[in-house]
């Protein structure tokens, strides 16, 4: 299968959508996260209200009619041989529920795509390409630049629909739910959710029941809020679950002589930064918010020590003992232009770098009360420290190599390595 599977996914490459980036190679959620946070800055800021749809499907993977898979691979011009040889490994499947080590009888399979096999996502992917082609059809979708639209965003089944208005967005998710259906899949109007960018009341509906609004909604594991631009209620979010993976490993990691500081940072930068900083290379970030991600970091790094804040021990001491620990900001600024060298580098086609090079239209100015921060001027914040332009950035990031010369300079310079209990970590390196 996994020769199928590199064959179709070359094949793939070639005609799948822009908007869908679920297992493709060179792509992620970060792609998609960050094509929205944008899409959402530019509209918010010059006054365009977005109604977004978050679609969800009902046990998706399972409900794929198989003649609707093999029609969808034919007019995808998929090698005949490699149509020929996924039927033959399809037709006939049987299954059978383990219970209490017993075994029901077989029972057929006919619908859905193999769980756990590498080649299903692809599959799956090709039926949803199929379902948005058609619904998409002669839609231009919402304007973020100069002639520049954007209809929606896939990563497998996790779609994101986006229209001008509610008569719209509901014309475009009956014509979802109608083309959908022919596949075998069908929308979960109780997990279907609407926002809109500027936070207006919406009325969108799914066969005569509307659905529900919120005001914001975790998008490939990110908060998106409706009426802005930083990224405030996903820095809450992150310092929550952050601050739980830290307190589940309190007993059994941070408060245990027999392990090494050294391991214990190891443990730290592992299991809690990832989930503090997912995502952080596409915020836009404010002070209050940078406070409060730095104040945590503090607060897990004097407790792996055994010290408190009464001890008075200055915070650059202590980032010198647990191995010159970088500061959040310092991770996030890492972050954030090693995303812009990659956009940088993307193809022209693709859409996060659309988005990051967008050229507002003439007719469309930024409104008065609009929030200054935005995420391309936290680059040039950024990049003045290093006395380098953005014209220059650019010229840089075309070489990979070059550009992460530049962003290691970004790092404080290491001071002397301050001792508690008679441990030091390793410097951080990552």
């Amino acid at each position: 299968m996994k020769i199928i599977q590199t064959r179709l996914q070359e094949h793939r490459e070639q005609t799948s959508r822009e908007e869908q980036a679920g297992f493709r190679p060179g792509r992620g959620c970060c792609d998609q996260i960050f094509v929205a946070r944008q899409l959402m800055e530019e509209r918010i800021r010059c006054g365009k209200r977005t109604v977004i749809v978050f679609i969800d499907f009902k046990s998706a993977f399972d409900c794929v009619h198989w003649p609707a898979l093999w029609k969808s691979l034919e007019a995808e011009h998929v090698p005949w041989k490699i149509v020929r040889l996924l039927q033959a490994t399809y037709n006939g499947s049987s299954s059978s529920v383990r219970i209490k080590n017993e075994l029901s009888e077989e029972f057929p399979i006919k619908t859905g795509v193999c769980q756990g096999d590498v080649i299903s996502p692809q599959l799956f992917n090709i039926v949803v390409d199929a379902i948005m082609k058609k619904v998409f059809d002669g839609r231009s979708g919402v304007q973020y630049g100069d002639n520049q639209f954007l209809t929606d965003l896939m990563f497998a089944d996790d779609s994101a629909i986006f229209a001008e208005t509610d008569t719209e967005a509901t014309d475009i998710i009956s014509s979802i739910a109608e083309v959908a259906e022919s596949y075998g899949l069908r929308i979960n109007g109780d997990k279907t959710k609407i926002m809109t960018t500027d936070g207006s009341e919406a009325k969108v509906y799914l066969e005569g029941v509307q659905l529900e609004q919120i005001q914001e909604f975790k998008y490939l594991g990110s908060l998106l809020e409706e009426k802005k631009v930083a990224a405030t209620a996903e820095v809450n979010s992150r310092i929550g679950k952050a601050s739980a993976a830290f307190a589940s490993l309190k007993w059994c990691v941070w408060t245990k002589n027999g392990i090494s500081l050294t391991t214990k940072m190891r443990l730290f930068r592992t299991l809690v930064m990832p989930i503090l900083l997912y995502g952080s290379e596409t915020w836009t970030l404010l002070k209050l918010d940078l406070n409060k991600l730095e104040t945590f970091q503090m607060r897990c790094l004097r407790q792996i020590l055994g010290i408190t804040i009464l001890s008075r021990i200055r915070n650059e001491h202590i980032r010198d003992s647990c191995g010159h620990q970088p500061t959040v900001e310092e991770q996030i600024r890492i972050r954030r232009l090693r995303w812009f060298g990659h956009v940088c580098r993307m193809d022209t086609t693709r859409l996060p770098g659309s988005l990051l090079w967008r050229k507002r239209p003439t007719q469309w100015k930024v409104q008065r009360a609009a929030p200054k921060k935005t995420w391309i001027k936290q680059v040039e914040a950024d990049l003045k420290t290093l006395r380098c332009s953005i014209v220059e950035a650019k010229i840089i990031a075309a070489n990979r190599q070059e550009w992460k010369r530049v962003v290691q300079a970004i790092r404080t310079p290491v001071a002397p390595t301050a001792v508690f209990g008679g441990q030091t970590a390793p410097p951080d390196t990552s």
